[in-house]
């Protein structure tokens, strides 16, 4: 969290307690600060405020969006997703429409390919919803999501947008082409458990509240939306020198390319977040990685998180049909604005002095290691 977002959260769960829902005085004083906030982020995002409904976060907009079209649309109806999507975007797709999601077919370069989409526009039944991400959380490839919107409204199709990935990190400008788009707090320097969904027509996946308008019930949880703004006023309504940042990444990649001479990186010749890079490594499971990195103070992941304890993988090393191999030895690493180039230098450091003690460990047992 940034420093001023934290503070924010500490002053309103001491100041702010009252239910903005609720008539009293200081419940209306919650609620104004509240609405202020939504203004604010309307404002920016060049949309009316009552398109702005506050959520736990990404996870819920996703599946608030699929399950309101679901029960819209007519029961044969179909939705379009790309490949690469998080599974709180793919999984609410096949509940909500089971056995109606079509895939997008996917590139060796983890983006999509718009001309294929238009073809798919112009010669198939009008899907009732394309969703397509902003940007990959694994790979960090920009899909050409300004396009895909394009698209979408020429063809008068609603375009669901996973944005999550995009604020605090690249412009965030034209989102409002998007028929929906999310938001998670702590992408950008905000509390967990807090986001918002952006769109016409949402609607509440709860039941028994009718905050929100009736567009999402529960009692708000204003000290996180507050502390949530404060980082979108932090990171987000403020200029990016992604090109320097992502300079930063790019070292540490020619870099770990000289250091271990067979490892690929995915989606490095494609428009990417400056913050991540996702690769294979030559030898040795990505958990023996992790677990040898952490203790030296890095900590890297093996794909989406909220993927990591499910059988089959990350999304990316599905769509890209990785093999068993090639999926366990998939790492990825990611930045934030804080981060330096002797943090990433030392990361270079860590990863070579992991590789020395994983061979000598490997030289040192019977069993053959991947």
């Amino acid at each position: 969290m940034t420093p001023a977002a934290r503070d924010v959260l500490h002053a309103s769960l001491g100041q702010d307690w009252a239910n903005p829902s609720s008539p009293y005085l200081s419940s209306a004083r919650v609620r104004a600060s509240m609405e202020k906030c939504r203004e604010s982020i309307a404002s920016f995002l060049r949309v009316s405020s009552d398109q702005v409904v506050f959520t736990s976060g990404a996870t819920e907009s996703n599946n608030s969006v699929f399950s309101n079209v679901a029960r819209v649309s007519s029961p044969s109806s179909r939705v379009l997703i790309s490949p690469y999507e998080h599974p709180s975007v793919s999984e609410a797709a096949n509940y909500w429409f089971s056995g109606r999601v079509d895939l997008m077919p996917y590139t060796v370069n983890g983006s999509l390919d718009t001309d294929q989409l238009a073809e798919y526009l112009n010669t198939s039944a009008k899907p009732a919803l394309v969703s397509v991400m902003a940007a990959s959380n694994e790979s960090g490839v920009i899909q050409p999501w300004r396009q895909v919107a394009t698209l979408c409204m020429n063809h008068g199709i609603p375009y669901h947008c996973d944005s999550t990935q995009l604020p605090g990190k690249e412009n965030v400008d034209d989102l409002n082409l998007c028929t929906f788009s999310v938001s998670s707090a702590h992408k950008f320097g905000g509390p967990k458990g807090v986001g918002w969904l952006v769109g016409d027509g949402a609607s509440s996946l709860l039941l028994g509240g009718a905050q929100e308008k009736g567009r999402r019930g529960g009692t708000e949880n204003f000290p996180s939306i507050v502390s949530a703004f404060s980082a979108w006023q932090s990171n987000v309504d403020r200029s990016i020198d992604s090109r320097k940042l992502s300079l930063l990444r790019d070292e540490f990649e020619k870099h770990m390319a000289t250091e271990f001479p067979s490892i690929r990186f995915i989606g490095q010749n494609s428009p990417r977040l400056w913050n991540t890079s996702l690769f294979i490594m030559p030898k040795f499971e990505n958990l023996r990685w992790v677990g040898k990195l952490d203790k030296l103070g890095y900590q890297v992941s093996t794909g989406s998180a909220c993927s990591t304890t499910k059988n089959g993988g990350s999304p990316i090393a599905q769509a890209m049909n990785l093999s068993p191999v090639d999926s366990l030895k998939l790492l990825r690493v990611s930045s934030f604005h804080s981060h330096t180039r002797e943090d990433w230098d030392g990361l270079l450091a860590a990863f070579v002095q992991v590789y020395c003690e994983l061979k000598m460990e490997s030289s040192d047992s019977s069993v053959i290691s991947i």
